[in-house]
């Protein structure tokens, strides 16, 4: 057993004890949890992608082996499809996180065009993935009326209309940029 000395009633009196970390410890403990909630996110998604190639490789009975390789197809299926709507929420939620500019009328579109955008993207997801007649077409009016209100809301703020309304533009198009340009037009 040790017995305090002099010098650690000191240290302890001057405020340098460990029960205070420091602000640069503090930023750091927030920097390495941020960073290891990241890398475990990462690695979930990662095993929900490769869990049924995995799955498919195993051997099976060749009687079990069309069923099990429609299951598979299924899983894939199913997770790509989760894949790409956790894809399409998060560069949503990102891209309505805006500063506020003073202009409600551009912080409004700032923030709606990338909600609209999102739902074009989940919708899209459900075409590709999706079985559902009445749910695909239900998909395809969801497509054709946000961008058409994507449109409005561009046209509204004296924005070229050919962005929105072009079927050239590919689906995921950067609603980030959609919304510094609704942003900056505002001003």
């Amino acid at each position: 057993m040790r017995i305090p000395s002099s010098n650690d009633r000191q240290e302890s009196v001057a405020g340098q004890g460990t029960h205070q970390p420091k602000r640069g410890a503090r930023n750091r403990n927030a920097h390495e949890s941020a960073m290891k909630k990241t890398f475990i996110s990462g690695a979930l998604a990662l095993l929900v992608l490769a869990y049924p190639a995995y799955a498919s490789a195993q051997q099976v009975p060749a009687a079990a082996a069309a069923n099990k390789a429609q299951q598979s197809h299924q899983q894939t299926a199913e997770a790509s499809f989760m894949a790409e709507n956790r894809v399409a929420m998060n560069k949503m939620m990102m891209d309505m996180a805006v500063k506020p500019s003073g202009n409600v009328d551009a912080d409004f579109t700032a923030m709606m065009i990338p909600h609209h955008q999102g739902a074009v993207d989940m919708a899209e997801a459900e075409l590709h993935y999706g079985h559902n007649r009445k749910l695909r077409r239900i998909a395809r009016n969801i497509v054709a009326g946000q961008r058409q209100q994507i449109g409005a809301m561009r046209a509204a703020l004296g924005q070229p209309l050919s962005e929105a309304t072009s079927s050239a533009v590919p689906s995921g198009q950067s609603s980030q940029t959609d919304a510094r340009s609704a942003h900056n037009t505002a001003r």
